[in-house]
């Protein structure tokens, strides 16, 4: 399914529940598909586990010493689940804002400090900085709220709407810590793209970087849905994020820390993966797809420009691949023996290491996984 259409017909929710899902109601359509004709190199794969009383995980989040983020759930509730850090073989269990049902870790930086969301009782989402074995609420003003990224020196970067339904009151915001205040925010909202009808013009973040550059979307009912680049200036200048050409619109999923973008394109009815350079103009590239689909979804990029996202004939069969050097691979046909039993069904974050997170099935069960290449 197109990223697009599920975030037109749904109010905002980040990622990650969005992707569980469709990945679980498709699990039956995943297929281990031909290797790319091109060398690669190999990878292994390493199940993460789960938290006592879980039944499945997935993986949002890997920073670059190799340390995990993501959730486990149980299967008594959709919201029974629980943010998890997993680093050297052992998986932690974050916690939770007090009354909450659940919570959710999706960024991670080189310290080991987690931001994501999770709720005080009511299952609207706060959010949440997971710091020295701490859930912190950074913004409790009551809106909804979640963080999805988190720079090395404590930035947090993420989304906030003044209440239920009304998707145009979204807007990417930022939150930093007072130097005076541990523990305590100030939130500055980014401005959506200019003009139009004010009830539908709107901005939502999907990833950032450690120089505070920040990618998503906006809305506005001049030109639809837009990609969008908020620059680290002092004006936090925004850039739109053109579409291929002869597309109609685009979304930007990830980022590096060299300004570059990734997302996706859209022509009628399908989408395209797509790199936006770090020139003045963000020109898009199209990044291609393996040979037969007809759609395809960059997710998150590395500085090295090594790119995971997925390839796929929608609602029939989907292919996690990784784009490297100008080849696309898909990622179920590079692993070693240490993949056997495994169907990967998406990669979600890749290090400067080269090291891949996301989540699959494992001898059957949904479960978290972590990817290294193997040296040659």
């Amino acid at each position: 399914m197109s990223r697009m259409k599920t975030f037109r017909n749904l109010q905002p929710r980040g990622r990650t529940r969005l992707r569980v899902a469709a990945v679980l109601a498709a699990a039956v359509a995943i297929l281990i598909p031909q290797a790319s004709a091109l060398a690669q190199s190999t990878y292994t794969i390493k199940d993460l586990g789960t938290l006592p009383g879980a039944t499945s995980c997935a993986a949002y989040a890997l920073s670059i010493l190799g340390e995990v983020a993501g959730s486990c759930t149980g299967q008594d509730s959709a919201f029974d689940e629980v943010a998890f850090s997993w680093r050297d073989g052992v998986m932690i269990n974050l916690g939770k804002l007090s009354k909450a049902h659940y919570s959710r870790a999706e960024g991670i930086n080189a310290r080991g400090q987690m931001v994501g969301e999770g709720d005080t009782g009511d299952f609207r989402p706060h959010p949440t900085l997971y710091r020295d074995g701490t859930v912190i609420d950074i913004d409790a003003s009551g809106g909804n709220a979640r963080g999805i990224f988190i720079t090395d020196t404590g930035v947090i970067v993420g989304n906030y709407s003044k209440g239920f339904g009304n998707v145009s009151s979204w807007s990417a915001v930022i939150w930093k810590e007072r130097p005076t205040q541990p523990g305590r925010f100030d939130r500055l909202s980014l401005q959506p793209y200019p003009g139009g009808d004010s009830k539908v013009r709107y901005g939502y973040a999907t990833a950032a970087n450690n120089n505070v550059q920040v990618v998503g979307w906006v809305q506005n009912s001049l030109f639809g849905q837009m990609g969008a680049f908020w620059n680290n200036d002092a004006n936090h200048t925004l850039a739109l994020l053109q579409p291929l050409p002869g597309d109609w619109t685009s979304i930007a999923w990830g980022m590096n820390d060299m300004g570059q973008a990734v997302g996706e394109s859209h022509p009628p009815f399908h989408s395209r993966a797509v790199q936006w350079s770090n020139d003045a103009a963000h020109t898009p590239i199209e990044l291609g797809m393996i040979p037969g689909d007809t759609d395809s979804t960059a997710m998150a990029l590395n500085n090295l420009g090594q790119i995971v996202g997925t390839s796929s004939v929608p609602n029939v069969l989907t292919h996690p691949v990784l784009w490297d050097s100008g080849a696309v691979f898909d990622l179920n046909a590079v692993l070693d023996d240490s993949g056997i039993g495994w169907v990967i069904a998406e990669a979600t974050a890749i290090n400067n290491a080269g090291q891949i997170a996301g989540f699959g099935f494992h001898n059957g069960q949904f479960a978290a996984f972590l990817m290294a290449p193997v040296a040659q």
